[in-house]
This record gives structure tokens, C-alpha cells and sequence, in this order.
């Protein structure tokens, strides 16, 4: 609130969260700020200049902690008006300023907090006015976090529960359900508490934050009063309703709620890179990168990190340094500047080319532990391929990247546990056309099949497009190549179901027909083909007898001419035979096409090769009873 006089201005500002109001004695154009002295107990007074009289006054600021205590101060102060003394400075004007900035700020920060934790999957369960903490001016730091399990138990958290909390608690955390958008009930409940502050008492807010709880519909009558007196604006009341609705289902939830035009304001108003505005570099601090030397850049990276231009400027530089440099430290800048500049996809394929870079460096010196495999780290790369999933060129580096990392069980394990494979059958799906993406796709689809976390219900819905994947790319060996691992661990885990038997079986005798000249490709079709038998006679039926000329014997002894020096595949080739002995409907045929003189011949060639020599007794043991 200022109060203006003959030579003094008096200005009394409140904390308080509501439309900017002015209450005047006299009307007087707002004047140019000269100077301002030192800040007193009470206030900060400045030197003003009005405009059009050019007389010189002095303005007093004060700030009242709430409306309430303005109010009184505005009062009291109006009194001052009527002294006339010659020894005493006349006051002029008085008048107050709600400073409607700071709710803005606090409503932005809290968001802007609570969209992070609830990317990460973690709820705060224990959002309440006193868990808000005031930093400095204008910074808001949420607190005290309830982890999961100390809220499982109904009986327990009623009576550790404290009256504020269950005030600001929404209507399903009473049975102890939790989830992110109960943290946005409390958001709106908190809101709705600094909102009224100016029109109700405390009693009456509590009661009214209990009756929402109840029924929500109440809201509108408070909204009437809120508009009206205490001026807040429309949208900023809808926002309200949206946050307080007592079904979950209908509620926002935080990625909502960054997507709202005001929430947007608010976030641009306090730096967010949520808000979408991108900061604009002072000038020539791009200067500082023609340095030229690793340190330097790093360094950059660190004092102007929300600044997406310099980000993307350090990042095509960083390029050329990274041979030598603090692995641990670069992966960390990257990481953040990916994390922080979401919405550019230039920083997104940027880093994720350097990351791919630094992930070779780790795999050629045998570590890729700690940070590159930490959920943290695997959470911004699935972030990532989700928020870009139809931009081919950075969506197949990202997929690369994590199929690097699962050379780590640790790493394929956190992918499998954070949900990606259905993410990846639906990336697969619509990217059948795409022979950039189909490759990475069916490398990482077999890294994840052979973890145990992997949902069966989702394994076998692979299986039809791996094997449309390979008939509309027959002759690509390189994609096959890929593609056949993928098919081999579905065929071993038991994925393909009766009525695909016949046609993937046939679709990978194709496959070694068109590409027998591929040497890991014809190891891994053995393989697939030795899962379809394990878990079905029909395949091992399907490979003996020919059907369109196809002949699976005759291929698999071709197969055996062309690579009798390789054990590997020598030791496949007898995986399948003998897996194919193991249903008696088999023999005839195995002999009739003199399958025991190739096994016996492979036993002489490696005769020194235990596992073979044990593969081709059992099959031949199997064959002649």
C-alpha cells in the first residue's frame, strides 16, 4: 500500500495472493523512480519523480504479511492524511498493491516440482501448506516426501495422520490410495486456501476444504464470491475446478495442468522450461565456447543450463572433445541438458549422439555401470524415445543407445521394469515401412525377451510383427539379421502359439534359403527353429516333410556342406537334430533321408568337440529306438 504526501510517497505492499487493487485519496500518476536508499526495519523508501509536475517525492514501501494486516495498515495510515502541521511532512496519497506475482511464482514452482517427481513415478502423498517452504522472495521448495510404505496400512496412518494433513489430503488417500493426482487434490487445496484467505475465516476455509472432499459441485457459489470480491481471474477458478475434482479419473493431473495457458504464464513468469519460452542468451556469451578446450565447455554447460541455445552451441562442440575427457562428467551434462530441454529436438539428437559415442568408449573398455545404468539415467532415455516416438532419425539412435545398455542385465532389467517393451511393440508396429527403425527395434525386442521381467502377454504380441517385419523385408539381409534373434528367443520361450507354427517355421526355412551365405543369420534361424521344436512336433514335422518345394532337410544339410568348419553352427544343426528325434513320428524320416550317416560323419570331424559328439549319440540313441 502507498501513501503518498507533500514530499512523502507511503507505499504498503502484502504477500497476500489476489488481483493487483489500488485504493486512492487523490489521483496521481505513477512517478519515476530516481534512487533508492537503504532499506529500513520496516521498508525500503525511494526518490520519485512525477512525470508531469517534475515535483520530487518520497515513496515508503511496506509489506504486510497478509491481507488482513494491510488492511489495518491502510486504516491507520488514511488518518495521516489529516495532520497539518509545519514540522510534520504531509502525506499525499496512500494506496495498496496485491501482489498478485507471488501466488503466481508459488503456483508455478509447486507444479513445476511436482511434474518432476511424478515423471519419475513418485508421488508425494504428504502435500500440505506446512511442507512448502519459503526459500528466499520468490522461491517455493516442496519437503518431506511419505514414502509408500508407511501409508499401507489404513489403521496406522489415521492415527499418525495430523488434523492439517487430512484437511489437504484427497478423498481416496483417506482409504490410503495414492497416486500423482492426489497430490494435485492437495494443490487445489492449498490454492483454494491462500484464495479465500481475504474473504473467509480460518474456520470457515477448513470447513469448506472438508465439504469439497464430499462433493466438489459446492465450488461454484465460492468461485461467485472470489471473482467478484476478491477479483481473481476466470481461468484461474476453472483450473481450480480441474484440480478438484473428487473422481481421480476426471481430475488433471500435472502433465494437464503444464498445458493450461495459465499454468503456462505462471511458468513463464519464473524461468520454467516447462512454459515452453525459451530464454534469450545475453549477448556474446557464445563467445566464450571459441576457447577451444574441454573445460571450458564443461563449465559453460554448468552456469547456463536453462539456456537452450547455449546448451545445443556446447553440445555440437562437445563433440569433437570427448575422447579424452571426464566421461562421468560429460554423460551427466548431456543427460541434463536432454532432461532440462525436453521440447528441442536438435539438443535431443545432439546429446543422444554424443551419448552413443561415450556408450562405445564404456563398451570397448568393459564399463558401463554406475550412472549409464542407473534408473535415472534409463528413465530419460525412455522419456526421450516416448516424447519423440514418430521422429525416426532420433527415435533410432535412442533405441541404439538402449540396446548398447542392455549388454547389461542391470540395464536390461531397469527397461523391462520401467514398462518400455509395450512401448516398443507399438514403436515396431507403426515402423514396419522403416527399415531405420526396424533394425534397432528388433535388436533391443531381443535384448528385453531374454530378461525375465518380460511380460509374456506382450512377447506374444511380437511375434506377428517380427514375422510380418521379416516377409516384407525377405531380402534384407542385414534386417533379417536382426530380425531372426528376435524370432529365435520368442520360438525358445514358447511365445509363438499352434495356429503360427507352420507359417513362422516356413518363414524361416525362407530365410535360410535367401540368406545361407549369412553366417550369424543361419546360426540363429537353427536356433529359432530349434525353439519351434522344442515346444512343438509340428514344426519338427513341418522341417522334415516338404510343402511348396521347400525341403527343410535338404536346406539343413546344404546348410552343414557350407559351414562343416564352423563348430557353432555344426553344434546348432545338431541342437535341431536332436530336439527333432525327441517325437517318434520322426525317425522314419530322419533315416530315410540318411540323417544318421551326416551325424556320424559330423562325429568323426569332431571327434574332439564334446558337446557335439554328445549331441550326435543322444540323436542317434533316439533314432534307433
Amino acid at each position: 500500500m502507498t501513501v503518498q504526501a507533500a514530499g512523502v510517497y507511503h507505499q504498503v505492499s502484502t504477500r497476500s495472493c489476489g488481483k493487483e487493487r489500488r485504493r486512492r485519496v487523490s489521483c496521481t500518476s505513477y512517478p519515476e523512480v530516481l534512487e533508492e536508499w537503504p532499506p529500513g526495519a520496516f521498508g525500503v523508501t525511494c526518490l520519485v519523480e512525477e512525470p508531469a509536475s517534475q515535483r520530487r517525492f518520497a515513496v515508503k514501501k511496506v509489506e504486510c504479511i497478509d491481507e488482513r494486516e494491510g488492511n489495518l495498515a491502510l486504516e491507520e495510515a488514511l488518518s495521516l492524511l489529516e495532520l497539518q502541521h509545519p514540522n510534520i511532512c504531509p502525506y499525499i496519497e496512500f494506496f495498496m498493491v496485491w501482489d498478485n506475482k507471488i501466488l503466481q511464482c508459488f503456483l508455478a514452482q509447486v507444479i513445476d516440482a511436482l511434474f518432476y517427481i511424478h515423471k519419475r513415478a513418485l508421488p508425494h502423498r504428504n502435500l500440505k501448506p506446512s511442507n512448502i517452504f519459503v526459500k528466499n522472495k520468490d522461491t517455493f521448495v516442496v519437503s518431506d516426501f511419505l514414502p509408500k510404505a508407511l501409508v499401507t496400512d489404513e489403521a496406522k496412518v489415521k492415527i499418525r495422520m495430523d488434523p492439517e494433513q487430512k484437511v489437504f489430503m484427497a478423498p481416496e488417500s483417506v482409504h490410503c490410495i495414492y497416486s500423482e493426482k492426489s497430490d494435485v487434490w492437495s494443490l487445489g487445496c492449498i490454492l483454494l486456501d491462500l484464495m479465500t484467505t481475504s474473504v473467509q475465516s480460518d474456520r470457515d476455509i477448513t470447513d469448506l476444504l472438508q465439504m469439497v472432499k464430499v462433493n466438489s459441485s459446492c465450488l461454484g457459489t465460492v468461485f461467485e464470491t472470489l471473482q467478484g470480491l476478491a477479483g481473481y481471474p476466470e481461468d484461474l477458478c476453472c483450473l481450480l475446478q480441474k484440480m478438484l475434482k473428487n473422481n481421480p479419473e476426471e481430475r488433471s493431473s500435472t502433465k494437464d495442468l503444464v498445458t493450461e495457458p495459465y499454468i503456462k504464464k505462471c511458468l513463464a513468469l519464473v524461468g520454467s522450461p516447462l512454459s515452453g519460452v525459451k530464454k534469450t542468451l545475453p549477448p556474446s556469451v557464445l563467445d566464450q565456447l571459441e576457447e577451444n578446450n574441454l573445460e571450458s565447455i564443461l563449465k559453460f554447460m554448468q552456469n547456463y543450463e536453462e539456456f537452450e541455445e547455449a546448451q545445443l552451441s556446447a553440445l555440437r562442440v562437445l563433440a569433437r572433445y570427448t575422447k579424452d575427457g571426464p566421461r562421468g562428467q560429460i554423460i551427466q551434462l548431456v543427460s541434463q541438458a536432454i532432461t532440462t530441454h525436453r521440447e528441442s529436438s536438435d539438443v535431443q539428437l545432439e546429446g543422444s549422439r554424443i551419448l552413443h559415442h561415450l556408450l562405445s568408449q564404456g563398451m570397448e573398455q568393459g564399463d558401463i555401470e554406475g550412472y549409464l545404468t542407473s534408473d535415472h539415467f534409463i528413465n530419460m532415455l525412455v522419456e526421450t524415445a516416448r516424447l519423440y516416438s514418430h521422429d525416426a532419425p532420433l527415435l533410432s539412435g535412442i533405441l541404439s543407445l538402449m540396446t548398447m545398455l542392455t549388454v547389461s542385465e542391470v540395464a536390461a532389467e531397469v527397461l523391462a521394469r520401467v514398462g518400455f517393451l509395450p512401448d516398443l511393440i507399438k514403436i515396431t508396429e507403426q515402423s514396419l515401412e522403416s527399415r531405420e527403425l526396424c533394425v534397432p527395434c528388433c535388436a533391443l525386442l531381443w535384448s528385453l525377451a531374454m530378461t525375465e521381467m518380460a511380460s509374456d502377454n506382450d512377447l506374444k504380441k511380437a511375434v506377428p510383427l517380427i514375422t510380418a517385419l521379416i516377409q516384407k523385408h525377405a531380402g534384407d539381409g542385414q534386417l533379417v539379421k536382426s530380425a531372426s534373434p528376435a524370432l529365435w528367443i520368442l520360438c525358445l520361450k514358447g511365445h509363438v502359439m499352434e495356429d503360427q507354427i507352420e507359417s513362422v517355421t516356413l518363414l524361416l526355412l525362407d530365410c535360410l534359403q535367401i540368406h545361407a551365405e549369412r553366417p550369424i543369420l543361419a546360426k540363429n534361424v537353427c536356433l529359432a527353429l530349434t525353439g519351434l521344436a522344442i515346444n512343438s512336433e509340428l514344426a519338427a514335422y513341418r522341417v522334415l516333410v516338404p510343402l511348396s518345394g521347400r525341403n527343410g532337410l535338404s536346406l539343413i544339410k546344404e546348410l552343414y556342406l557350407l559351414y562343416s568348419d564352423d563348430p557353432e553352427i555344426v553344434e546348432n544343426i545338431c541342437q535341431l537334430f536332436n530336439q527333432m528325434a525327441n517325437y517318434g513320428s520322426t525317425h522314419s524320416e530322419l533315416c530315410s533321408q540318411h540323417m544318421n550317416e551326416l551325424l556320424r560323419e559330423i562325429k568323426d570331424q569332431y571327434e574332439s568337440v564334446e558337446e557335439i559328439v554328445t549331441l550326435v549319440e543322444s540323436t542317434l540313441a533316439k533314432m534307433e529306438n
